[in-house]
């Protein structure tokens, strides 16, 4: 998860499992502290994996499974979508706006406004979104 530095466990990230255009199953996510995770009972044959976090865009891979577990399918998910719409727009800058200056508690806190995890809503998340604006998810 890039330009992260919180504790990435603490982070779910939900997959959608596809197969030849059809949604097979939803699982959400757990990683451990090296972003390691398994997907379990999984049929042989050729998967598209669509990753998605917080605020974070939707990232597609295709895996071939050669058996029931999956692990060590890497993908890297870019950042700054705090509104969750798999895009990094003008909406996403004054949700960061709104937040600015926030800790959790504050009654302006959005967890998805501090982007890079230090859990406060600073340049630094303003900065990350500015790398990253105008750029789309997968579908």
């Amino acid at each position: 998860m890039q330009d992260y530095q919180g504790d990435i466990a603490r982070v779910p990230v939900t997959v959608e499992i596809r197969r030849d255009g059809s949604l097979v199953r939803t699982d959400v996510l757990t990683l451990d502290a090296q972003g390691r995770y398994t997907l379990s009972n999984l049929a042989l044959g050729t998967y598209q994996f669509a990753f998605k976090a917080s605020h974070w865009l939707r990232r597609v891979v295709t895996v071939e499974v050669v058996s029931s577990d999956v692990l060590g399918v890497s993908v890297s998910l870019v950042n700054g979508d705090v509104d969750g719409d798999n895009e990094v727009t003008l909406f996403d800058f004054g949700q960061l706006v709104v937040a600015f200056g926030s800790v959790p508690g504050d009654d302006n806190w959005n967890p998805n406004a501090d982007l890079d995890g230090d859990e406060e809503v600073t340049l630094f998340d303003f900065g990350i979104l500015v790398r990253n604006f105008g750029m789309v998810g997968d579908e």
